[in-house]
């Protein structure tokens, strides 16, 4: 797609329900999580990501497919439904919450990885938004990404964005890159575990192939709703 700076191009990739999986899963799992955090006065967010730190790596052999909404890249299919693969009796619902949080990010390494098809290899991922709040966030996407991540000192990315391009507008700076190197600092970086790394790359090759399961039986499926 055409890129703000003069003659550049960007490529975007775009999970429909990232960060709505885990804003679904707060509303309809986690009542108590969201009284609870009123009565801390902090984001019930916090109070589920920090309950997934003692579930392993992989929530115990459970996949989320974050296909809410469906899904846009890589598959391009309004079709495709989410859910919850491998669940027994075993499992609490902090494997659920794993689960969805790995599934969000195997989804975003989904985007991630038809760029590195493309022969793009990324120098650099830096976080922004919600994702980028929590630190066992921050690491987890890290080790399932196999890269280094960064954090920098503009949390919401667009609207900064934006911003900087106003400025660039109005005389403040002569060019984007000029503005984004006068502005933004990285705060953090995180380099990925390798042992969990190698871990996740089995986990993310395993979460790959629910789409190609579930995609016939969705299809029917919302087929049959749409036709009641």
């Amino acid at each position: 797609m055409c890129h703000a700076v003069r003659g550049a191009w960007h490529q975007m990739g775009v999970v429909l329900s990232a960060g709505g999986s885990l804003q679904w899963f707060r509303n309809q799992l986690c009542q108590d999580l969201v009284q609870q955090a009123r009565q801390l006065q902090c984001d019930p967010y916090e109070l589920i990501l920090q309950a997934i730190e003692k579930v392993p790596a992989g929530a115990e052999g459970l996949y989320f497919a974050p296909y809410l909404t469906g899904e846009r890249h890589p598959w391009s299919d309004p079709q495709i439904r989410g859910g919850w693969v491998g669940l027994t009796v075993r499992h609490q619902r902090d494997h659920l919450a794993r689960a969805v949080v790995e599934g969000i990010t195997f989804a975003m390494r989904d985007c991630l990885e038809v760029m590195r098809g493309l022969g793009v290899k990324a120098q650099q991922i830096r976080l922004s938004g919600g994702g980028a709040r929590s630190p066992y966030w921050r690491q987890m996407q890290a080790d399932i990404y196999g890269q280094t991540v960064a954090q920098i000192n503009a949390q919401e990315g667009p609207a900064f964005g934006v911003a900087l391009l106003a400025m660039v507008g109005t005389g403040a700076y002569r060019t984007v890159p000029e503005a984004c190197q006068a502005t933004i600092r990285v705060t953090e970086e995180r380099q990925p575990a390798h042992d969990l790394a190698k871990k996740y790359d089995v986990y993310y090759d395993l979460y790959r192939g629910l789409y190609p399961a579930l995609a016939e039986t969705c299809h029917r499926v919302t087929a049959n709703e749409m036709g009641r």
